[in-house]
This record gives structure tokens, C-alpha cells and sequence, in this order.
């Protein structure tokens, strides 16, 4: 039986009659959130604003506060452990998860009903959909599962899809690699600098994807952003398409995913995610002037999900830089506008590190503040395996002991305070004279080489 989790009526509404279901969904979720959040009625009140206030979507986006990590965190503190913001009694959630993140800002607890979860379920349907994967199909889960939203979300869509599922996040790529022999897999979930890793071990081990994964129709992708090369390698490699999402735990996990047409166009231009836009109200917005981005122009994500119970979403600063697409410019004819596929950065100095989240402040904290220590820079790239990594590269002050053990030994203490308190392994070496940057202005001690590595 088929596991119907999407709506293809709304697929194929006409925009206008879409643009009015939208505004009739964003005023119940205001006057809901309004009623039955502590956190966002102080915050319009001390704005000025009721939901009487709000008569089209142009009051919404000039009027209603916007909220950003900080804020939810700060109420957090206050009124732990899930702040003023839940709408719901207590006895209704039943589940709590973490935004990704070690450190920097911290980690908001994001609180669901059951009902949370399921409608969390038909946006990653959507994308497998789009994707051409039926039920019946076999799926591999490759993202390890933890306390973040969307690894959970995304493995319990493919079960409810009705796809035979192998979770194999904790396995090495190997192990993974002859599972996949033995279950051929029609689809799997990874991010670009793990595809990376399998590619290369494919490579070293002699495994044609083409042959030995026949009935392999796509490849989820997901993290960080990727060049158009990169991703026509990678889907002559394997002989399927990459289809790329964009997810948030604030909304319930993927919000955003390519269509049929994939991740770039025969033109060699990039392609769009579209956003399922009779689920969440999606802005892009200029971050200097609070304007919508036009096409094909830059701006912020700003997030309200229609359907969450226990903790509302209204008008969430993400710090995600994107390039705002339009649905006119999709061939799929679906109404819903989006972002262009592969090139999701940061506003903020945000690292994502091996699927982890990670603020260059944790480890100017841990590396500074050496007695010993002047300076460091950070790099991540990818090893020639396909690995990706971290490495630090310390300059030591001027009068610190010279002794090399001495030296080593420091590494070595640095090498095991950034795993203990971040959870990322990374690299440690002593820079060579010369080596680091500085700064006159800014600093901006970390470079990503990851995407031309790949």
C-alpha cells in the first residue's frame, strides 16, 4: 500500500490561489501563537502589534518582530528547560531535540508533539518523491543520529514511505560499501564531502557504481555548499541524480529540496530547492534593509512554520545566505519558490564540521587562552582519501620554551581539550615562520577549502 505523505493537488494550484491559502495559514498560526506563546505575545506587545494589527503580508514582514537564536536561547536560560515559548502542556511533548552545535552561541531544546513529528515527515516525502523514489524501494540512512531534528525525521519519513530502510550512520565507509553490494540500493542520504569519501574508496577498492548499484536512481545531499563540476562528476561517477535539501531543526528538519530537474540544469546553471511553501513561510530578505530579495538576489532565510504545536516558529533569523529563485524560473511547473541548489553559507562564522556544528569561538577559547600560545589559523579541507578535516596551525609567543618535547607536548594538550569539549577531532601542528595570517581589521582565522578540494 502506498504511504501517501504529500499533496499533489497543492503541487499543481495555481500561484495566487496558493499565495491565499499561505496568508490564510500565516494569520491562524499568528493568532494561535499569540494566544498560546508567552514568548511571542511579550515580544509583539512590547513591539506595539496584535494579530488584529496584521491585514496583509507586507504588515507581517514590517510589524512582527523577527526572532533569532539568541533570543530563544536567553529564554531558555530563564525558564529552562524549554522556555516560555511552549504552547502546549507538558504532558503533549514527546519528543526533545538539540540544534547541532558544540559551543559558540549554544544549543536550543526544540519541543514536539507527536503530531510535530508527522507533519515534519511530509516535507522529506516531498523530496523522495520528487526524486523518483517509490515505496518498496531500499534507502540507506548515512547520517549518524543523534539530538538534531533532521537525521531522526528524515530516517522516520523513510520508514512511513514505505522504502527498506538500512540505517548505517556509525558504519565505516567500507562496511557501508559491501552492505550496499549485498541490499543494491535505489537511494541514499549523505553530504557532499562524505560522497566525496565513498567515491574514493570505491576508486581504491575497484567498485563501479554503475555496475554494482544498477537500480540507484538518486543522491540526497546536504551541509554545506558544492560547484556545479563537482556535482556533474559525482552523478557521471555514480550514475545517479543529486538532489540537495535544506533543512532546519526550528521547523521540524528538511524544508527545502530540488525537484525532478536536480541539482543543475543541461546549461551547466544551478538549479532550485523548492520550499513547500503551504507548510512554512519562507522570506528572503535583504538583512541590511529587511526587503524581499528579488531573483536571483541574496538575502536571509526568515522562517514561520504553519503546522508546529508545541513550539512555535514566527519570523526565525536563520543567518543562512542564500540566492532567492523564483518558481517562474523552475520548469517542474510546481508554484512553490525557493533557493538556488549548492550554495547555502553562513551570515555568521558558523563552521559545519563532519555534519557537526561548530562556532570558531570554542576554539579561539581553548587555543588563546594557552599562556604559550600568540596565534593560530584553521583549515578544513579533504584529504587525498576523501576524508575531510581540521587542522590547526599554532604560532607560539616569542619566549616560550623552545624545547621541541615541550612543543609536542602543548599540541598534544591543545589536540585533546578541542575533542574533549567540541567533540571534533582535529589536527595539530606548530606553523612555520610565516605561515599565519594576520589581521588589520577583522579576523577571520578559519578558511573552508573543502568545496574546491572535493
Amino acid at each position: 500500500m502506498e504511504r501517501r505523505l504529500f499533496n499533489p493537488i497543492i503541487e499543481r494550484m495555481p500561484r495566487a490561489e496558493l499565495d491565499a491559502l499561505r496568508w490564510r495559514r500565516l494569520r491562524a498560526t499568528l493568532e494561535r501563537t499569540y494566544a498560546s506563546s508567552a514568548f511571542y505575545r511579550a515580544r509583539m506587545q512590547r513591539a506595539g502589534v496584535t494579530p488584529d494589527d496584521i491585514r496583509t503580508p507586507e504588515d507581517f514582514r514590517r510589524r512582527v518582530p523577527t526572532v533569532d537564536k539568541l533570543d530563544v536561547l536567553a529564554d531558555q536560560r530563564e525558564r529552562p528547560p524549554f522556555g516560555s515559548v511552549v504552547a502546549v502542556p507538558d504532558a503533549l511533548v514527546e519528543y526533545c531535540f538539540l540544534t547541532s552545535g558544540t559551543s559558540g552561541k549554544g544549543q536550543e531544546v526544540h519541543a514536539y508533539t507527536a503530531a510535530d513529528v508527522a507533519e515534519s515527515l511530509t516535507s522529506w516525502a516531498a523530496s523522495l518523491h520528487w526524486a523518483g523514489v517509490m515505496p518498496g524501494d531500499t534507502a540507506y540512512h548515512m547520517v549518524p543520529i543523534g539530538v538534531t531534528a533532521g537525521p531522526v525525521t528524515l530516517l522516520s519519513a523513510f520508514q512511513q514511505y514505505g522504502l527498506r530502510t538500512f540505517a548505517v550512520g556509525n558504519m565505516e565507509g567500507e562496511a557501508r560499501l559491501e552492505m550496499m553490494q549485498r541490499f543494491p540500493p535505489h537511494f541514499f542520504s549523505t553530504g557532499p564531502v562524505y560522497l566525496r569519501r565513498l567515491t574514493t574508496i570505491c576508486r581504491e577498492q575497484g567498485i563501479d557504481p554503475r555496475r554494482a548499484f544498477p537500480a540507484l536512481k538518486a543522491i540526497k545531499l546536504g551541509s554545506f555548499g558544492f560547484d556545479v563540476p563537482w556535482a556533474q562528476e559525482m552523478e557521471e561517477f555514480w550514475g545517479a541524480k543529486l538532489i540537495d535539501t535544506y533543512a532546519s531543526t526550528q521547523c521540524g528538519g528538511g524544508i527545502a529540496s530540488t525537484c525532478e530537474h536536480g541539482t543543475y540544469l543541461p546549461d551547466g546553471q544551478r538549479g532550485m530547492m523548492h520550499f513547500p511553501e503551504h507548510k512554512v513561510y519562507a522570506e528572503v530578505l535583504n538583512p541590511e534593509t529587511g526587503e524581499p530579495a528579488r531573483e536571483d538576489e541574496e538575502g536571509e532565510v526568515i522562517l514561520t512554520a504553519f503546522g508546529r504545536e508545541a513550539m512555535p516558529i514566527l519570523r526565525f533569523r536563520t543567518d543562512d545566505k542564500v540566492i532567492f529563485k523564483s518558481h517562474r524560473q523552475c520548469a517542474c511547473g510546481r508554484p512553490f519558490d525557493g533557493i538556488e541548489a549548492g550554495t547555502v553559507s553562513r551570515y555568521d562564522t558558523m563552521l559545519k564540521i563532519r555534519g557537526m556544528n561548530l562556532w570558531p569561538e570554542a576554539i579561539d577559547a581553548i587555543v588563546l587562552a594557552h599562556p604559550e600560545v600568540d596565534e593560530y589559523n584553521g583549515r578544513l579541507g579533504v584529504a587525498e582519501n576523501g576524508r575531510e578535516v581540521a587542522r590547526v596551525l599554532i604560532e607560539f609567543k616569542v619566549g616560550a620554551p623552545s624545547d621541541a618535547a615541550h612543543r609536542a607536548r602543548v599540541l598534544g594538550e591543545l589536540r585533546s581539550k578541542i575533542k574533549e569539549n567540541t567533540g571534533v577531532g582535529m589536527e595539530i601542528s606548530e606553523a612555520r615562520p610565516g605561515e599565519i595570517e594576520r589581521f588589520a581589521y577583522k579576523e577571520k582565522r578559519w578558511k573552508d577549502q573543502r568545496r574546491q578540494q572535493l
